[in-house]
């Protein structure tokens, strides 16, 4: 196992929603959708970390720290991370991740094996982000 790449993306976690689909059978997603713009930060992130296309094995661990609620904010009282279990899906998180490195990070997602996903709402200090932790076999 290599050295892993770690890559923090600091923005809201956004997951693939559904392809959208035309009359003549073509699938798409909507331009104006805002995986679109998450999926572009993940692609300047491993662009900035130097990584090159692997072709093996691929293990991609993921942690996605989601905005607090406002009713959850407060002066004097802890604020701890805690599990965020809503919507959206951890599959779509994972799937977006896993599509907007395609053709940098690996030759195709199937070569992702394994990987750990967490959500969470972030503690009272943090700000929204995606961290993903990238080994190669």
């Amino acid at each position: 196992m290599t050295t892993p790449i770690i890559l923090t993306v600091a923005c809201v976690p956004v997951a693939q929603p559904r392809q959208r689909h035309t009359k003549t059978g073509r699938n798409y997603t909507p331009a104006d959708h805002p995986v679109n713009s998450f999926k572009a930060a993940v692609r300047e992130a491993w662009r900035v970390s130097g990584g090159t296309c692997w072709d093996g094995p691929v293990r991609v661990d993921a942690t996605f720290i989601f905005p607090r609620a406002k009713g959850m904010v407060w002066k004097t009282k802890p604020m701890p991370r805690y599990p965020h279990t809503i919507k959206p899906d951890r599959d779509n998180l994972d799937k977006a991740i896993l599509d907007a490195l395609k053709h940098l990070a690996w030759s195709d997602d199937s070569r992702v094996y394994a990987g750990r996903l967490e959500k969470w709402v972030a503690a009272g200090d943090e700000q929204p982000s995606a961290t993903l932790v990238i080994y190669q076999e």
